[in-house]
């Protein structure tokens, strides 16, 4: 897949300087901090035991009492 991305030239010269040092075309090196920042995401999510959670059967669930909400005052969105 090929696409385009601006960054600001600070940042640009920093690539430029690895690029350099490592002898690595940009593109190499921008691929790897993607694959690097991608795989710390992944580390941010819920396991799938939350996911797959789908509550106590013994406890009554917080949307029954839904209609017991008042809807806010002018003042609650202030």
């Amino acid at each position: 897949m090929n696409f385009n991305v601006y960054i600001e030239d600070k940042l640009g010269k920093k690539l430029q300087q690895v690029c350099q040092v490592t002898g690595k075309k940009r593109n190499a090196v921008i691929r790897e901090a993607l694959e690097s920042w991608l795989s710390q995401q992944q580390l941010l999510t819920w396991s799938k035991l939350i996911d797959n959670f789908e509550g106590d059967k013994k406890i009554v669930p917080f949307e029954s009492y839904r209609s017991e909400l008042h809807p806010p005052t002018e003042e609650d969105l202030i």
